[in-house]
């Protein structure tokens, strides 16, 4: 079975691994993501931690293909550089491609994150057998990517758009892009953090399972602005499937039930009637499988 190594550049965290054509993860290793640090100091922290997983590979007689890299943010027309995220600046502009693949000696394929992981979502998730699917990603910040009968949605940026930064409430969270009450500002793992008394997320996660009053609350309201942005997006895109992936779609029902309570709430009853609804089942993975698949087998 075919191999490709896999990157996925977030927010916080850059997770790094080995993914065969299947989808299954043969390798994996995360590495924190200084979004303020030097570009090239990123590339050296990938290079250490993935080249011997690559050299492991190739000592087992595996040909590795090539690395698939997912990077939160809109990429430039040649794939070689993410040009615009309020989450990661010091990416901006610098020519990413071109330096893992010198470093790595191996053909790297620039994908924006969301696209990645709407695409292992169809592949080997949660969206298989959709016809207009939606991938949402909770994290950092809110990615979300669109495949339309079988084809990745391109618009503005290589991707479906900035979904995260429709505005839901002009009085709201301050945003990272300088606006008020986005999206992403709303349902992110900081706003989320904020209503849980400051608890990192996956505390928040654990603390929902044993039923903490507070965790649920926080999850439940959280659930609520996504359900309203959903609603808010379903008009544009038409998808009879939604997956809601990321960190936080690990708290599962104490998420997903708020979501869905506040779509039927907000959508109009066409997409109420036709729209399922449905949690990954990578636990924030996603990212990095889609961005090794698209690598050993491209999509429209």
């Amino acid at each position: 079975m075919r191999l490709a190594g896999a990157i996925d550049i977030g927010g916080t965290a850059t997770k790094i691994g080995i993914v065969a054509e299947d989808g299954s993860v043969v390798k994996s290793e995360t590495i924190p993501t200084s979004p303020l640090g030097e570009p090239i100091a990123l590339v050296d922290a990938i290079v250490l931690s993935l080249q011997p997983l690559l050299d492991a590979e190739k000592a087992a007689g595996k040909s590795v293909a090539g690395v698939g890299v997912s990077v939160a943010g809109f990429l430039d027309s040649e794939r070689s550089a993410m040009i615009q995220n309020a989450n990661l600046p010091a990416l901006r502009g610098f020519q990413l491609r071109r330096a893992l693949e010198e470093r790595l000696s191996l053909e790297c394929r620039l994908e924006v994150d969301s696209n990645a992981a709407v695409v292992a979502e169809y592949r080997y998730g949660a969206g298989r057998g959709a016809t207009r699917l939606l991938g949402v990603t909770l994290g950092t910040g809110l990615g979300g990517g669109v495949i339309i009968d079988g084809e990745l949605l391109h618009f503005t940026g290589e991707c479906a758009g900035d979904l995260g930064h429709i505005i839901l409430d002009s009085k709201g969270r301050a945003c990272t892009c300088g606006a008020r009450g986005c999206l992403e500002a709303m349902v992110s793992s900081a706003a989320l953090s904020e209503r849980a008394g400051g608890r990192p997320v996956r505390e928040i996660v654990s603390e929902a399972r044993r039923e903490d009053p507070l965790a649920l609350k926080a999850l439940a309201e959280t659930g609520w602005w996504l359900g309203l942005g959903l609603a808010s997006l379903s008009p544009v895109f038409s998808p009879d499937r939604i997956v809601i992936g990321g960190g936080i779609s690990a708290a599962g029902d104490a998420l997903l039930n708020s979501v869905r309570s506040s779509y039927r709430v907000h959508a109009s009853p066409g997409f109420r009637e036709k729209t399922r609804i449905i949690g990954s089942s990578f636990e924030g993975w996603e990212g990095m499988i889609g961005a090794a698949s698209l690598t050993l087998n491209p999509l429209s």
